[in-house]
């Protein structure tokens, strides 16, 4: 596939299918998995994207998978979601390269244009 993808990751179901609904109904492909680790036994080096990725989930937390994607050299620009927001921890992903990090519930507008922005960083 040529297209970029957006990768919605979230433990939540109803917030995965609702981020899957809106990247859709914009046009933008989207795949969804429900934990970090779902996610990287599935990951295939050839993948093009971006990751919409929930700051709090078991097995893996969002911060672990963007240091775990770093180690492989896999740099795909995130997108974190949070239902609380730890200051320190939202300046540490936006300082790893997060492009940024929204408070749950978000403006369905503001996280299509972080998707938007994150896949402008792939595109260039």
């Amino acid at each position: 596939m040529n297209q970029p993808i957006v990768f919605v990751i979230d433990d939540d179901a109803a917030c995965r299918d609702s981020v899957h609904e809106l990247v859709s109904a914009a046009g933008l492909v989207a795949v969804v998995f429900s934990s970090a680790v779902e996610f990287l036994t599935a990951f295939d080096s050839t993948w093009r994207g971006c990751l919409v990725l929930d700051l709090y989930m078991r097995q893996m937390n969002g911060r672990a998978l963007q240091e775990r994607l770093h180690e492989m050299g896999i740099h795909m620009p995130i997108v974190f979601m949070s239902g609380s927001v730890d200051i320190p921890t939202a300046g540490q992903a936006i300082r790893d390269g997060a492009v940024d990090f929204l408070q749950k519930p978000y403006p369905a507008n503001k996280l299509l244009d972080a998707i938007y922005e994150a896949l402008r960083r792939i595109a260039s």
